[in-house]
């Protein structure tokens, strides 16, 4: 099931809620890419890798646009470019690995975000539940199958419904304004304990 913003309630324009702002918010007002994109990057992520299997041959991609959608029933999401050249094998149904990446994992983050078919080449994994490409030495993996695919304009959505999940000590992968960063941890002091 695909559903477009076209096939929603939207209405042309919208008055703005706050009343600290004031105009209308039209159905066609546009904002820049470039400083969306510049905007979206002050949000540090973490660094996804996405696998399935087609036919007998693993396939992945880099995702930094993953998250947790529900607890009960266990559903996450991911983001996928349209453009993905093995968006295909990703499909409702298929089985779908999130590895999530550890902090030494920048080149394979690489790799999985270029253009060659065969990502897997010299790449560490195992087959895990159902048989989805676990890579090694990652932060967690959860293992998954896609339950639904919505459209979100030049990305589709993925909603995965998880079936078994692991987590290492290893740190996470992170991704902050269009770069990859080792990940130092450092607390930051509650409230409570600043006082």
């Amino acid at each position: 099931m695909t559903v477009t913003a076209d096939q929603t309630d939207i209405p042309d324009h919208t008055h703005l809620a706050d009343d600290d702002l004031s105009g209308v918010w039209r159905r066609g007002d546009q904002v820049d890419a470039a400083a969306l994109k510049q905007t979206a990057g002050a949000f540090p992520s973490g660094v996804t890798v996405i696998t399935t299997v087609q036919g007998i041959r693993p396939v992945g991609m880099t995702v930094s646009s993953f998250t947790t959608v529900s607890i009960d029933p266990p559903l996450v999401l991911v983001c996928v470019d349209r453009r993905a050249s093995c968006l295909h094998a990703f499909r409702i149904g298929a089985p779908m690995g999130v590895n999530v990446l550890g902090c030494e994992q920048g080149p394979l983050a690489r790799t999985f975000a270029g253009r060659g078919e065969d990502r897997f080449d010299g790449v560490e994994y195992r087959a895990g539940p159902h048989g989805v490409p676990l890579l090694k030495g990652t932060s967690a993996w959860l293992s998954t199958h896609i339950d639904r695919i919505y459209d979100g304009g030049d990305h589709q959505i993925l909603v995965a419904r998880v079936h078994a999940v692991h987590r290492d000590d290893t740190p996470p992968l992170l991704y902050h304004s269009g770069r990859m960063h080792d990940w130092a941890v450092a607390a930051v002091a509650s409230h409570a304990e600043q006082h």
